[in-house]
């Protein structure tokens, strides 16, 4: 994978990571100028915030960059492609990709919107893929493969196909749940402080409780988590 280096202080670090040079030099022109990004080396990978992945299809190849990328400790993961299957959307998201976005409508202006939303939010994938992405996970711990497109799939529908649950004792406050609806939404954090009434810092506090209980990768991998316990 190619990747592009820079450095700007006081921004969202972000990794570029494209499936040739050319994509990723695309990647860096569009970003390099937008003054809310900072786009890291490398050799500053453990600073990255979120990580851009450029790729020419949403498949499951992408899905496997995505779990690299995961490995290497970036949390966040914007994927953007020129085609989308929905067996690849669903392998992706259960991998950990936090939003999509398609070439056609990656300016300068959005990708750094979608990096600052990732970045703040954390979750911008709506609940019924978050649902298919959480089935997708239980069936490949399984072995039996990602749930098949078009295949109806509903909250808690992991454990009846055969996976097992380890969140039986888990119980979750109401604000909790609260917060994990507006998260699952696509509401940013400051935007569930003013809806709930709480500190910010109070919002980012009961998340981290939340992930820390679920050994979650990132609050998409939360909310999945949650959605196919059928906790909220």
């Amino acid at each position: 994978m190619a990747s592009i280096v820079t450095s700007v202080r006081g921004r969202t670090p972000v990794f570029i990571y494209a499936s040739d040079p050319l994509s990723a030099a695309g990647a860096k022109a569009q970003l390099i100028g937008q003054p809310a990004i900072e786009l890291v080396s490398p050799a500053d990978l453990d600073r990255a915030r979120v990580a851009l992945v450029v790729a020419e299809a949403v498949d499951e190849s992408s899905a496997r960059v995505v779990r690299a990328i995961q490995r290497d400790g970036i949390p966040k993961v914007v994927l953007v492609a020129a085609h989308f299957d929905e067996a690849g959307v669903v392998a992706a998201a259960a991998a950990g990709v936090t939003s999509f976005l398609r070439r056609a409508d990656a300016t300068s202006t959005r990708l750094a919107e979608f990096i600052r939303e990732a970045d703040e939010a954390g979750c911008c994938l709506p609940e019924g893929l978050l649902k298919r992405a959480a089935v997708a996970q239980a069936n490949m711990s399984q072995g039996h493969g990602a749930g098949q497109p078009g295949q109806a799939l509903d909250a808690g529908q992991g454990a009846q196909d055969g996976g097992v649950s380890t969140l039986t004792d888990l119980r979750l406050s109401v604000r909790e749940v609260e917060v994990l609806r507006l998260v699952a939404d696509g509401y940013d954090t400051t935007d569930i402080a003013e809806q709930l009434a709480y500190s910010e810092s109070t919002i980012k506090g009961v998340l981290a409780k939340i992930m820390t209980r679920l050994d979650a990768r990132n609050r998409c991998h939360a909310i999945a988590i949650v959605v196919r316990e059928g906790l909220i």
